[in-house]
């Protein structure tokens, strides 16, 4: 059952403003062709029906707002790492984007787009992004793939021994 949740005045491209109603539904999504149940909002005009989605439209100031929600919820229900956990324990390793995607073989951009929740994480992501909160697996992983590491950081323009040295002073 749609609930009002609040009213937002949008000025119109042509000077004026559009006032709407925020509805908040719990609706079920595929996420990865998994159904997910969130919580999506929505903007309808005020003289709109509740009850038909056809009057429903996406977040105005935030068009992605429900697709995230359905990811967070996705994350949730499969116990995987939520953006600012990552995000978290990559600083806390004292990382980098672009050290901490070198480390986990994966690109800077995708390692960015997940912390940023631009990007839901794969399997094979998670299973990385995992390395980012045991200090002692990514050093171990470092360890034994330093020579490798640092040829790819030296064709990234990372300073490996900089990279070494934070991971030695990690606990």
């Amino acid at each position: 059952m749609p609930e009002v949740i609040a009213q937002i005045t949008q000025s119109t491209p042509t000077g004026g403003q559009t006032t709407y109603r925020v509805i908040a539904v719990t609706e079920t999504s595929l996420v990865a062709q998994i159904p997910v149940t969130s919580q999506h909002h929505y903007w309808i005009l005020p003289t709109a029906d509740l009850n038909d989605p056809t009057t429903y439209l996406p977040p105005q100031d935030d068009p992605t707002y429900n697709m995230r929600q359905d990811w967070i919820a996705y994350r949730e229900q499969f116990n995987l790492l939520q953006p600012e956990e990552i995000k978290a324990a990559r600083k806390a390793l004292g990382l980098t984007l672009r050290e901490a995607a070198l480390i986990l073989g994966m690109s800077f951009s995708t390692l960015s787009n997940i912390e940023n929740n631009r990007l839901l994480q794969s399997f094979d992501h998670e299973v990385k992004l995992r390395y980012l909160t045991k200090p002692t697996w990514i050093r171990t992983l470092v360890r034994q793939h330093r020579a490798l590491i640092v040829a790819r950081a030296a064709q990234r323009k990372i300073d490996a021994e900089r990279l070494l040295q934070k991971l030695r002073r990690t606990h």
